[in-house]
């Protein structure tokens, strides 16, 4: 059977996965190494993406010893992030090319591809992962990222002095939910970015971008107390050994 243009790509097509995981963190502190479920939060991630298919090499990128142990126990590769691009208010993307620009000087190794794989995302598994990269290969997109739906009941809104509801739609107005588009949110579990597009763009988004939507109960986003609390009731329901 002769292989699809598609199929050639996806064979030929060099993704590197970056896990970025600075020790520094307000809402939860050390974050990253936190228990949840039994093992480190990275380590969630750290597990599915060595599990995915299609990604060619995985790196943690950090400025925490303890991170970089954790991870380098898991059987994760470590590249040590400049305390520069490590602050409070730093941005993914000069992480994303520094390990690029690291793992080039270094190694000579170029990737076509970046999978950005945040550990606040402990749901998302090497199926969402694998799905996204064949899609890249499939389409010739520059960037596929993973959204969630938005509830029809979803109306937002904001308050004045404290209590007082000021709705952002027109509440008279009210539609059934059969009469209202689908709409996504953005759910920072997985952006799967071409190299090139990421250099020109500065940015994991750029270009032609397409979407994997993924169940909102797997979109869970870790950033308070409460929502590890309950990626940890999720994981348990979903497999009762999970501790073990």
């Amino acid at each position: 059977m002769t292989e699809t243009s598609a199929e050639q790509s996806l064979k030929v097509l060099k993704v590197l996965g970056i896990i970025p995981a600075r020790g520094g963190s307000k809402s939860i502190p050390r974050k990253n190494v936190v228990p949840l479920a039994g093992k480190p939060l990275i380590v969630w991630t750290i597990e599915a993406a060595q599990r995915a298919r299609l990604l060619d090499r995985l790196v943690v990128s950090t400025d925490d010893d303890e991170i970089s142990r954790v991870a380098r126990e898991a059987r994760a590769e470590t590249i040590a992030r400049p305390p520069e691009i490590a602050t409070d208010t730093s941005q993914t993307e000069p992480a994303l090319l520094h390990a690029l620009d690291y793992l080039a000087s270094t190694e000579g190794y170029v990737p076509d591809a970046i999978a950005l794989l945040q550990c606040t995302s402990p749901l998302r598994g090497s199926d969402i992962i694998d799905a996204a990269i064949t899609k890249l290969a499939e389409t010739g997109c520059d960037v596929v990222m993973t959204v969630a739906p938005l509830q029809h009941w979803d109306k937002r809104g904001q308050t004045r002095d404290g209590d007082i509801w000021a709705p952002e739609y027109d509440y008279a107005g009210r539609k059934f939910s059969q009469e209202v588009a689908e709409i996504y949110s953005e759910n920072g579990a997985l952006y799967v970015t071409r190299t090139a597009a990421l250099r020109e763009h500065n940015n994991r988004l750029g270009g032609e971008v397409r979407v994997i939507v993924m169940d909102p109960v797997r979109s869970i986003d870790i950033d308070s107390s409460d929502d590890l609390a309950l990626a940890e009731e999720i994981m348990l329901a979903l497999n009762p050994t999970a501790h073990t």
